[in-house]
């Protein structure tokens, strides 16, 4: 009887070792959910159809909303991004900034959500900045240089998504410049 159990809790035991090697090591290979997508560019797309209207910016006080706003104009513009109103629009975007504290300065945090006319969203975008230095206020760290270069990053993430919608359309490749016919006798 004795040898009987002890042969049982051998069994038993080997099964255990050998169910140990049946974990799924893929689990840990799961991509992060809340991690940011980088969309590149799709080079020779023409963005003047794809139109955009900025609906709302939020989070931000409004002193540092103004001058993003006018930055993220500027380098939409820069971009070839067509900015219009909400009524001619193709697409319309819902901005949200924050801004946090760190241990060496402060986080800027954008969220872009790029709206179908009919108001289904197409696409979320977003990042983050460290800004440098020591404070209570992150906007006080913020500064102008930090929110331009949200404002360029925003404008790089939305020109990249905007380059893959259907109403980007491929620019046309140039041609290259005709060359005058020679003949035989002129080259003699």
């Amino acid at each position: 009887m004795r040898r009987r159990a002890g042969l049982a809790r051998f069994c038993a035991l080997f099964a255990l070792l050998a169910l140990c090697g049946c974990v799924e090591a893929t689990a840990e290979l799961a991509p992060d959910p809340d991690a940011a997508q980088r969309i590149v560019r799709r080079e020779g797309a023409d963005l003047g159809q794809a139109s955009v209207a900025i609906v709302s910016v939020e989070g931000a006080p409004l002193a540092a909303t103004a001058h993003f706003l006018d930055q993220l104009k500027h380098d939409a513009q820069a971009r070839d991004i067509a900015l219009t109103d909400a009524a001619k629009a193709h697409y319309l975007l819902r901005g949200y900034l924050s801004a946090s504290t760190t241990e060496d300065g402060a986080s800027i945090e954008y969220v872009w959500d790029v709206f179908t006319p009919d108001k289904h969203r197409a696409q979320r975008l977003n990042d983050a900045i460290a800004v440098k230095g020591a404070g209570a206020d992150p906007w006080a760290l913020a500064g102008d240089a930090a929110l331009a270069s949200v404002a360029a990053k925003s404008a790089d993430d939305l020109a990249a998504f905007l380059s893959y919608t259907p109403e980007a359309t491929p620019v046309a490749a140039a041609k290259p410049p005709s060359m005058p016919a020679l003949s035989y006798a002129a080259a003699q």
